[in-house]
């Protein structure tokens, strides 16, 4: 119902910047293939192709899949539960405001998924809101109707991820008076 309204607004600013700083990441160690999970319409998705590196779009809304693909970008229609169906494995994942929407029982199981998918020494870049412990429908959601958020204490969070990665960069920012942002790039562990 609202991507197409989505499509025709630009990402916010600081996300940019992010996405940027994750590029920096990328670009050091020379990493060639990236997964965006939740890519919605495409514009992270068609940055980071035009910075040179094989893109993989996936996002559980056809129109989303469908807008992104009409960018030129590699897009297919696939839930994060679905990851598994994903031959390939990837130098780098990026997640920007979709892990927020996975129930917290699950995001362990959705970490390991994301894990399979990406080489050893990977990265993965995380965009998530909140600096709460909140999860169910969100009642100041703008969307109809009300979508389903979880929100972790970002201590809670960083204990979750460092099961699985190491954390390589952690930036909290407040773009908005009261909503915080966390901004992270993990590093998968090696296999053992």
């Amino acid at each position: 119902k609202y991507a197409h309204e989505r499509a025709s607004h630009s990402p916010d600013e600081f996300k940019v910047q992010e996405r940027s700083e994750f590029l920096k990441f990328l670009e050091a160690e020379e990493r060639e293939t990236l997964l965006e999970i939740g890519c919605g319409p495409g514009w992270d998705a068609q940055f980071f192709q035009s910075q040179g590196l094989r893109v993989l779009a996936v996002d559980n809304t056809p129109t989303m899949v469908n807008l992104t693909a009409e960018k030129g970008i590699a897009a297919q229609v696939l839930d994060c539960y679905d990851l598994d169906q994903i031959n390939e494995r990837f130098d780098a994942v990026y997640t920007m405001n979709c892990l927020l929407h996975i129930p917290k029982q699950d995001f362990d199981r959705i970490l390991l998924l994301i894990s399979r998918r990406l080489n050893d020494n990977g990265l993965m870049y995380i965009g998530i809101w909140g600096d709460q412990n909140f999860e169910g429908i969100w009642e100041q959601d703008g969307y109809e109707p009300k979508r389903f958020f979880s929100f972790w204490k970002v201590e809670a969070l960083l204990e979750v991820l460092q099961r699985s990665f190491k954390l390589e960069y952690y930036r909290r920012l407040e773009p908005h008076e009261g909503r915080i942002f966390n901004s992270l790039i993990v590093r998968k562990r090696m296999e053992v």
